[in-house]
């Protein structure tokens, strides 16, 4: 549901099933597109009309078998790209044997963050990327308050990049900067910068908001 709120803000079509009549019914007075079906059943999937979707995604929870079975008829209905939902690293390889054309894993990858955060107790979130290299959300402190970019030398000081600045823009709301070298920062600005996992460490305890 959270995939399908957030694409149909992005002003995505987006058309949901399901086969429990009780859930169709409390989604679609929420104002979801969704309608009930089997969709092991490649009859079902074909009256949905999966062969004029761009993707169409399989995010059945705890029923293995299920999302095996409709990954497959999806294949066999030649959707355009199929994405499908694993619970552990088996069902992932029988799911990309099966045809999904793209695996995730929502749980290990959550993990996978939070594990990158608290192995050095960052302040905000880290995604690894390749080895030792992160992409990591920095909140900013008084330090760099009033610098511009290129004032903060953070390529010859701290061995990071910035890809990106993000501002508080009122309630629950942000100001999204490319980092242009004449931008100025602020307090309270987050920092999005790409580095090595010790090079961020060492950024965010002298630059972030509580350094150490």
């Amino acid at each position: 549901m959270h995939l399908a709120a957030r694409l149909s803000e992005y002003g995505c079509e987006v058309v949901i099933a399901d086969r429990d009549p009780d859930r169709v019914k409390d989604l679609a007075e929420d104002g979801f597109h969704i309608f009930e079906a089997d969709v092991e059943d490649e009859e079902a999937l074909k009256e949905l009309g999966v062969n004029e979707a761009d993707v169409v995604v399989v995010s059945i929870g705890e029923n293995m078998q299920g999302s095996i079975l409709s990954t497959l008829a999806l294949k066999q209905l030649k959707a355009k790209k199929i994405i499908a939902r694993a619970l552990d690293g088996k069902h992932a390889q029988v799911l990309e044997k099966v045809g999904a054309d793209l695996v995730v894993l929502p749980s290990r990858d959550s993990a996978y963050r939070l594990a990158e955060r608290l192995r050095d107790n960052a302040q905000n979130e880290r995604m690894p990327l390749s080895g030792e290299y992160q992409l990591a959300h920095v909140r900013l402190g008084s330090p760099l308050h009033g610098k511009t970019l290129v004032e903060t030398q953070l390529r010859q000081k701290f061995r990071v990049t910035a890809v990106l600045v993000t501002r508080p823009d009122g309630e629950d709301k942000t100001e999204n900067f490319e980092p242009a070298a004449n931008l100025k920062l602020l307090s309270n600005d987050t920092l999005v910068v790409v580095g090595q996992r010790e090079s961020i460490n060492r950024f965010e305890q002298e630059c972030g908001l509580n350094p150490a």
